[in-house]
């Protein structure tokens, strides 16, 4: 099988089966580890039906095997010689089964064993012994052996004996250059004399582990020994991981504390708290391999006994440098945050001022408007009414004593009288605007309510004016304001309305209104202008017309009558000019 012109050829081998395992990184694969003459030769088994019962059967045996031999190894394990390939079980033929005990074996010294090479050659051994340390996530074992030696198990599968057990322990025997140790180990409870706990001897970092001359220095004369040691607790196994490490402080060197046969020995325990721990100095060693002639301490650790094995001997203070930091972030948290509101509020405070003060302007505005108003109303009344009044008193005075005077002279006369009559209508119309404060409401509702007041007192009236009275300029409102007093005069004077019904909105910029009454209708081709002296109507069709609208109405004798109203509404930022009366 050694020669090179077996490799990728079909091969047949007798041996005993040493170990079996599955792979760990391909579950496809299984391998057999089998001693063939003093040889080691590993057998990859390409099966996914393989099962652990199956494989854990044929160590021991005396099989032959027919596979294909590789030179190249499995995977990423492309350094490994002497591997053959079966696809099956069925490949290997077990020539001798394995004892049916698998603790039906030699022990350690029957025969003496060989050292070095020929000692990972061996097959199975036994040994019988106390267990003083569990550690590696309850993987490994120290036994300390019933000849007085000690012996790390590295087991096949958990779990582990528990600290102070009497068992039987049967594996691979390897060596670390220090001690004989048995790997891929199985065991089991076994008879024994009592186990005496050995008192514990007091130790500090640097007697464990010590730097020299740039060389990490460990102390492999307490292997095994029981000792305690003090510290600050600087990490702490891992949540809900049984197989993490606590780091302990002593001095100037961390020591690692493995805990993991009993976890619950750190319940309580946070990091900074001073501890005292009690267990089982370790020095993790590897075992011997060819290519490493003086196999190193992986690592220096205590592996807790009990769970009383860790005790506190004091917390640590409250105020930590940590929460410290964190008093001074939340202090620079609310400092920024206070410091934030207070801008705000000022802001606040300003925009709320500006908007008081913008209302207090508006209000002594309003009022200076009512006072110049009614100073033009008493002006008004004082002169251009008292005139009209004259006036409409002379020409009813020359209407009577007109006698025999022509008919086209009283016709003047007559349309003169009318007309002075609609100037002095209109003059009253003025004159109750200017005293009027229609036009400070706030709300075009009430706006329209006030303005109607005095007409509408003995008549039902509905308002629904759906149009904000910001969107609307002084002008502009005074202009509606007007022409729906005039329409509700007319339902009232000429119509006899017992109900007026007026509406508004604005549709995509347009403003719509009406006024609606029950009253007695007219025929709006045939109603009485100008020419009569009849002005209403079209003082409302110059109104509109003024701001480029329409007006509709729609009447008949005895059905009431209903005039629509509608025109593009100007901003009230643009359209800042006075009233149009």
């Amino acid at each position: 099988y050694n020669r090179r012109d077996t490799f990728q050829r079909l091969v047949a081998i007798d041996g005993i089966v040493h170990d079996a395992f599955r792979d760990e990184i391909d579950p496809l694969y299984s391998f057999i580890v089998l001693n063939s003459g003093g040889v080691i030769v590993y057998v990859a088994v390409f099966s996914e039906y393989v099962t652990r019962t199956e494989l854990d059967a044929l160590v021991g045996s005396t099989v032959s095997i027919v596979g294909i031999s590789e030179e190249n190894g499995l995977g990423g394990r492309a350094m490994l010689h002497r591997l053959v390939y079966v696809n099956s079980l069925s490949d290997i033929r077990v020539l001798s089964a394995s004892a049916a005990a698998p603790f039906d074996v030699p022990t350690l010294s029957e025969p003496m064993l060989p050292l070095g090479a020929a000692l990972s050659e061996s097959s199975r051994r036994r040994a019988n012994g106390h267990v003083i340390a569990v550690w590696n996530a309850a993987s490994s074992a120290l036994i300390s052996t019933d000849d007085g030696g000690l012996m790390r198990v590295d087991l096949r599968t958990p779990p582990a004996p528990r600290y102070g057990e009497h068992v039987e322990v049967v594996g691979l025997p390897e060596t670390d250059l220090y001690h004989v140790n048995l790997t891929r180990a199985i065991w089991r409870p076994a008879p024994g004399r009592p186990f005496a706990d050995e008192e514990p001897v007091d130790v500090t970092a640097e007697q464990l582990v010590s730097s020299r001359l740039d060389v990490t220095v460990k102390n492999a004369m307490l292997h095994g020994r029981a000792v305690r040691i003090r510290g600050v607790v600087r990490g702490l196994p891992a949540v809900g991981l049984e197989n993490g490490k606590a780091y302990l402080e002593s001095g100037q060197a961390l020591v690692s504390i493995d805990a993991s046969s009993c976890p619950q020995s750190f319940d309580g325990v946070s990091a900074g708290c001073t501890v005292e721990v009690s267990g089982t100095l370790v020095n993790d060693t590897e075992n011997w391999r060819p290519n490493r002639v003086l196999p190193q301490i992986r690592e220096v650790l205590v592996a807790v006994r009990r769970p009383g094995d860790v005790r506190v001997l004091a917390r640590p203070p409250w105020w930590t440098t940590g929460r410290l930091f964190t008093l001074v972030g939340a202090l620079v948290a609310v400092i920024l945050g206070a410091f934030a509101w207070n801008v705000a509020l000022r802001r606040r405070a300003e925009r709320r001022g500006q908007e008081l003060a913008d209302e207090r302007v508006a209000h002594i505005a309003s009022e200076l408007k009512v006072v110049e108003r009614t100073r033009l109303a008493v002006e008004l009344h004082d002169s251009l009414s008292q005139t009209l009044t004259g006036i409409s008193m002379g020409i009813d005075s020359a209407l009577d004593i007109a006698g025999d005077a022509s008919e086209e002279l009283k016709k003047q006369l007559n349309y003169t009288s009318k007309t002075v009559e609609a100037c002095r209508t209109e003059l009253r119309n003025c004159l109750w605007d200017l005293r009027s404060q229609a036009l400070e409401e706030n709300d075009m509702n009430a706006a329209i309510k006030l303005a109607l007041s005095q007409i509408v007192s003995k008549t039902a009236l509905n308002v629904r004016f759906a149009v904000q009275r910001t969107r609307l300029s002084d002008k502009t409102a005074h202009t509606i304001l007007r022409i729906i007093r005039e329409l509700a005069t007319n339902a009232v004077r000429h119509g006899h309305a017992s109900a007026i019904k007026i509406a508004g909105c604005i549709d995509n910029g347009k403003l719509h209104f009406s006024v609606a009454d029950n009253g007695t209708g007219f025929d709006p081709n045939h109603a009485a202008g100008v020419a009569e002296g009849h002005f209403g109507i079209e003082g409302i069709r110059e109104r509109v017309k003024r701001l480029d609208g329409e007006v509709e109405i729609s009447s008949s004798p005895g059905n009431g009558t209903k005039v629509t109203v509608a025109f593009d509404i100007p901003s009230a930022k643009m359209d800042n000019g006075g009233d149009d009366e």
